[in-house]
């Protein structure tokens, strides 16, 4: 595995195969109506993404209710020396520069190909991750959220922000092993259901503990939004950042597709998987948890800890992992706060007799 000893031109070309991340869109601004899509012809590892400004909400009040984005996504790599099993995404948000937090995070399993009204997956050294329609709806199709083992919610557009803000994370109860500052940095989780769930009172609202993704809640509250002078228009610039990241496949994902009974060492379960599944050879499974593809080949960024990434190392090395791809999106909120009026009209209808 790796041609690290081969040509520059081998490398570049091992350096250049993520194709294309596009169409991530949708974000609107409630207590008005109005949305941006973003798109990207990326190639040759490169991400751009552009947005446009949602309409201007305008009430009496000066106020906004929510911000949400509901994206869509497409991303391909071609020749890697790795087979991807797993693509792990993080979306985070900065609310008129008050600072970055993450909102969302996921790692859907690609053990099989699918191609759906929904998604279009393949696994292998050559493959996709493509969400169709707006992420929402494709997390809805998870049988989980109705398996009657609870909570059984459903999942909505990720909340940038809202009235009721960002979680307290330092008040958080953790599991062993996860502390606050692994938690917002992503290298020790433990499950979503560790954590209050989508929409509850203090909670996080973009937490979903069926699927076990989410984790988080809004970047901020609507303070920094709303306008409080009457008869002007406040704009306030909102940014949305996304992280990927390709990962390896490992046996636990591997054992809901490959059946390894009476199989007790890891080596006959890689086996087992490798002679069943064509896009894959024992040398690409993980025993533990997944790792990035290619770290430290043909000239990749080496990781210690390759299963373990914090969110700031993963964007600090997007331009020199072909695993990674960071990119981020702005767009302007404006709110208008309606002049303030008053009158009275009517008619005396004076009379006498």
């Amino acid at each position: 595995m790796g041609f690290a000893g081969n040509s520059r031109s081998i490398r570049m070309e091992r350096r250049t195969l993520l194709k294309s991340l596009g169409s991530i869109g949708a974000v609107t601004a409630v207590g008005g109506v109005g949305f941006f899509a973003m798109s990207s012809d990326a190639a040759a590892a490169q991400v751009s993404i552009g947005a446009t400004n949602p309409g201007t909400v305008s009430n009496d009040r000066g106020t906004i209710d929510r911000v949400t984005a509901n994206p869509t996504f497409n991303v391909q790599w071609t020749n890697l020396d790795d087979a991807v099993g797993k693509v792990f995404y993080l979306v985070e948000a900065n609310v008129g520069g008050t600072g970055w937090q993450p909102i969302f995070r996921a790692t859907p399993w690609i053990g099989e190909a699918t191609n759906n009204a929904y998604v279009r997956q393949q696994p292998g050294t050559t493959g996709s991750y493509q969400v169709k329609v707006p992420l929402s709806q494709v997390l809805n199709q998870d049988p989980r959220f109705d398996d009657g083992s609870g909570p059984d919610a459903s999942a909505g557009p990720l909340v940038v922000a809202d009235e009721q803000g960002k979680p307290d994370y330092s008040s958080l109860s953790f599991p062993g092993g996860v502390d606050q500052s692994s938690f917002l940095d992503g290298t020790s989780m433990g499950s979503a259901d560790n954590y209050p769930g989508a929409h509850e009172v203090d909670g996080h609202q973009n937490n979903y503990p069926d699927i076990d993704a989410g984790y988080y809640g809004a970047a901020s509250g609507t303070g920094p939004i709303n306008n409080e002078a009457d008869g002007s228009v406040k704009e306030t610039t909102v940014q949305i950042r996304y992280t990927f990241e390709l990962q390896r496949p490992n046996l636990s994902q591997l054992s809901y597709i490959v059946d390894f009974s009476g199989l007790s060492t890891d080596a006959d379960k890689k086996a087992k998987a490798a002679e069943e599944l064509d896009w894959l050879t024992e040398s690409d499974i993980d025993a533990g948890n997944s790792e990035l593809i290619m770290n430290g080949e043909d000239g990749n960024a080496d990781f210690g800890t390759p299963s373990g990434i914090t969110y700031a190392a993963l964007r600090s090395n997007a331009d020199n992992h072909v695993g990674i791809l960071s990119t981020t999106a702005s767009f302007a909120v404006r709110v208008r706060n309606e002049g303030s009026d008053s009158g009275v009209t009517g008619a005396t209808n004076p009379g006498v007799s």
